[in-house]
């Protein structure tokens, strides 16, 4: 059985694969134009959401008759869905398998600007011991409710380790049941309800049609003033225009951002600038490979395509018009 693997780079840790799977007939590519060669007799592709370019959906829908299942080495697939996955493939991500250090990363974010990280940092630049004026804007994590905005692996991970330092964690979802440690779930519906109690809000939804602008001017409005926001999930969410003003007037006290709406961020953005915002180069997964957790999906998924059974970390796609 013949595998295409479109890695984003040539260190990528999915090129194991290619060892570890030696009963597949791989072939690696590096751009669109390889991708069109060699996929008419593939019936598996390898890739990840930062490979997917317009012109390789192309090759894919013009080229790819005889795929039946697409991999994502990626929890997202948003460029995949927008770059066009032809209709009737099977697809999966590895949603989940970065969910420590991604839920790690926002609980940075949230305690380094409930200890007001960015302005100690500037008074220790400054060689400035400011300890009375900087005491009455320290607050804790401890008490304060977070309304964590999303329940996949990722979010649910950020809720526990949230639990585990006695903060209040509320979640917004599409999905009500209760794992027993969020305090309360709330329907996306009621989101403004869930935003307007928060003291801290932490978005780990999926960047998709259904949450783009979820976070907007009356969504910023609807929170306590004061409150602070994480973004570890897709820029796309929050409306960056929204979250310059709120930041701005001071209607938010600060915000953690892993990503933003233009990646890279030009240099001109005012959020670069603004002494309350944390920024991050869209780097919350790394700190480890997970490449074995890749591996093991990997490995129990073709063990259920071959079977005919269904198959982990299934992927809702959603069929071109």
């Amino acid at each position: 059985m013949k595998a295409l693997l479109y890695p984003f780079g040539p260190t990528e840790p999915s090129v194991q694969l290619t060892k570890d799977f030696p009963d597949l007939d791989w072939t690696v590519v590096a751009s669109p134009e390889e991708v069109a060669r060699a996929v008419p007799d593939a019936a598996i592709y390898v890739t990840s959401n930062r490979t997917c370019h317009p012109a390789a959906g192309e090759a894919l829908r013009r080229h790819g008759q005889a795929l039946r299942w697409m991999h994502f080495t990626s929890a997202g697939i948003d460029r995949g869905i927008a770059m066009g996955i032809p209709d009737g493939l099977i697809v999966t991500n590895s949603a989940g398998l970065r969910a420590g250090n991604v839920s790690e990363h926002a609980m940075m974010l949230l305690l380094a600007l409930t200890r007001r990280l960015p302005n100690l940092m500037a008074c220790q630049r400054a060689h400035d011991w400011r300890r009375a004026e900087m005491t009455p804007h320290i607050t804790s994590i401890e008490d304060a409710v977070v309304c964590v905005i999303g329940r996949g692996p990722i979010g649910r991970e950020l809720a526990r380790k949230l639990k585990g330092v006695n903060a209040r964690p509320i979640a917004v979802s599409r999905t009500p049941d209760d794992d027993g440690v969020v305090e309360q779930v709330y329907p996306r519906e009621r989101l403004r309800e869930a935003l307007a109690i928060a003291d801290a809000v932490a978005i780990c939804t999926a960047g998709d049609a259904t949450s783009r602008h979820m976070i907007g001017a009356d969504e910023f409005a609807a929170m306590k003033p004061g409150a602070l926001i994480v973004n570890v999930a897709r820029g796309s969410i929050i409306d960056e225009t929204a979250l310059i003003a709120a930041l701005s007037e001071g209607r938010l006290a600060g915000a953690g951002l892993d990503v933003v709406a233009t990646e890279p961020m030009p240099a001109d953005n005012p959020l670069w600038a603004m002494p309350n915002v944390i920024i991050s180069p869209h780097v919350a997964g790394q700190g480890s490979s997970g490449y074995p957790g890749q591996r093991r999906l990997f490995g129990d998924n073709l063990a259920r395509f071959r079977a005919g059974e269904p198959m982990l970390n299934l992927c809702e796609v959603p069929a071109r018009t």
